[in-house]
């Protein structure tokens, strides 16, 4: 009697593990799905209308960049700067909470988006490598102007100087150029992981906490974001004759490639992956 009880408890213990491995796979396979599902909206979108939209981003981007500076401006002489680029993490989220929520397209936010369609065969790489081009030329055209506009504006309002512009350039140019491509991976990774955490709720405040939380650790730890690093190394550019354009384009150029290589292969390729391994018994996603 008592080995049949055994035997009844445990079957019902590998009942409930199936159970639980069951619904693990649905939610799993459901994101995927949405995730899915908005890279393939995006590449449907006319080309100007990403490029319009892509620079829209690139000047929504740029209160984190204000909001940095001030912040800067307001503690610079009474903080160690060390604490204060510490405390970024505070402000940095603002623009991206404009930028996510307000649908506006950035690159690090659509690389692991649109990586998906491409690794599901919907889309080609050149189809992707495409619309990268388009949101990496809006955001930086939008980042730019952004830059020129708040350049005389700060001033005049008292909210920073051109010497904080200066060092929180200095300061993101401050690393060897090796260091900055592994630091802008792990940016771009924590960024291909926030669409993925996006995905996986439609509630708001959620939304906002998910953006606040994973930007938030960015910009605290210091990790290299290609369009608001470009923003801060452009601000610092337009006022020391130390940065060159070189300096520029080519932080922009290895911050953008480490970015890429975070959210389309790591979260985007291994997040697939552990599809394909794990839940191959259930039916292909979308295609």
């Amino acid at each position: 009697m008592k080995e049949e009880n055994k035997d009844q408890q445990e079957h019902q213990k590998d009942l409930e593990e199936i159970s639980n491995n069951l619904e693990q796979s649905k939610g799993y396979t459901e994101i995927l799905s949405r995730v899915i599902h908005e890279g393939e909206a995006i590449f449907k979108i006319k080309k100007k209308a990403i490029f319009f939209s892509a620079s829209i981003a690139g000047l929504e981007i740029g209160f984190s960049y204000v909001m940095i500076c001030a912040l800067f401006f307001l503690l610079q002489g009474s903080v160690d700067d060390i604490v204060i680029f510490r405390m970024f993490g505070l402000v940095y989220p603002l623009g991206f909470i404009l930028v996510v929520l307000g649908k506006s397209a950035l690159f690090t936010e659509q690389t692991s988006v649109l990586a998906l369609p491409v690794l599901n065969g919907q889309r080609s790489i050149w189809e992707m490598l495409q619309i990268w081009g388009i949101v990496i030329l809006g955001n930086v055209v939008g980042g730019i102007v952004f830059v020129l506009s708040i350049n005389t504006l700060a001033s005049e309002l008292g909210i920073f100087n051109p010497e904080v512009m200066i060092a929180i350039g200095s300061h993101v140019l401050g690393h060897d150029y090796w260091l900055i491509l592994l630091s802008a991976i792990l940016a771009g990774w924590l960024m291909g992981l926030l669409t993925w955490l996006m995905n996986s709720t439609t509630e708001i405040l959620t939304r906002i906490v998910i953006i606040t939380m994973i930007t938030g650790t960015i910009g605290f730890l210091g990790f290299h974001h290609s369009i608001v690093g470009s923003i801060e190394v452009f601000g610092a550019f337009l006022h020391s004759s130390d940065i060159a354009l070189t300096d520029y384009l080519l932080f922009l150029l290895i911050a953008l490639i480490g970015n890429g290589i975070g959210g389309a292969i790591v979260v985007g390729l291994f997040k697939y992956r552990v599809f394909e391994y794990n839940y191959s018994a259930e039916p292909e996603v979308d295609r």
